[in-house]
């Protein structure tokens, strides 16, 4: 496929690529004039484009058709960011590769890091659209009590909580629908507490099993999304 470029006004026939995806496109894939790309607005929008002017620090393009491509059905993440600024870049990157459409960071009793940067990884996310060739953005919520979140009533079919605490749990393999919207919440290093279960438990949330091993939270993280997308 041709790479893919974010245009913000992409309904417009005639359009310039930032200066950083300008650079990328003229030095890193050696793309001149007449060459196509496909651009999207980050909303469902796409079309395919030509290079007319193949300025390494202001690309012109020209925009044909464009099309509308439907919003993929929810998935989506919870998770309490881990220390690791890394980990957490870790997460976006991978998990939007995947597909899920919403990240919900959150503060759980034993969360490692109770501030986030969404500027940072805000480009992870635009970064890893554009690898992926994806053609709507997943959306990064704002960081939030673990509390409010699980009580919120969200209107999502399937909501999943994976713990590590010997209670009863299901596979996830064995609930999860991927036509149906998904929701998955995964916690800290240090597990959610017995109130925090309970909470989850009272609010619809199945508690589930993501195998044998004790998974860090990136790894949970994509394990879990991986069963629940297939």
């Amino acid at each position: 496929m041709l790479p893919f470029f974010i245009i913000k006004d992409i309904e417009n026939k005639i359009c310039f690529l930032s200066e950083t995806d300008s650079r990328h496109a003229i030095k890193v894939l050696r793309m001149k004039n007449n060459d196509e790309l496909t651009v999207i607005n980050g909303f469902g929008l796409y079309g395919l484009a030509e290079i007319i002017d193949a300025n390494p620090k202001k690309t012109k393009i020209k925009i044909g058709r464009i099309k509308q491509e439907k919003k993929p059905v929810h998935l989506g993440l919870a998770f309490c960011p881990t220390k690791s600024n890394d980990r957490n870049g870790l997460i976006i990157e991978k998990a939007t590769e995947i597909g899920v459409t919403d990240f919900y960071p959150i503060i759980s009793q034993n969360s490692e890091r109770r501030k986030w940067n969404f500027e940072k990884f805000n480009k992870v996310l635009v970064s890893s659209v554009k690898q992926s060739q994806q053609f709507w953005n997943p959306k990064i919520h704002e960081i939030q009590n673990y509390y409010n979140f699980i009580s919120n009533n969200l209107e999502i079919d399937l909501k999943f909580l994976a713990h590590c605490k010997e209670l009863k749990k299901n596979k996830i393999k064995d609930l999860s629908n991927p036509m149906k919207s998904q929701l998955l919440v995964v916690g800290p290093e240090g597990d959610f507490t017995l109130e925090e279960l309970k909470l989850a438990e009272k609010n619809n949330f199945k508690m589930i099993s993501l195998g044998q091993n004790r998974l860090r939270t990136e790894t949970a993280c994509i394990v879990g999304i991986s069963i629940m997308k297939l």
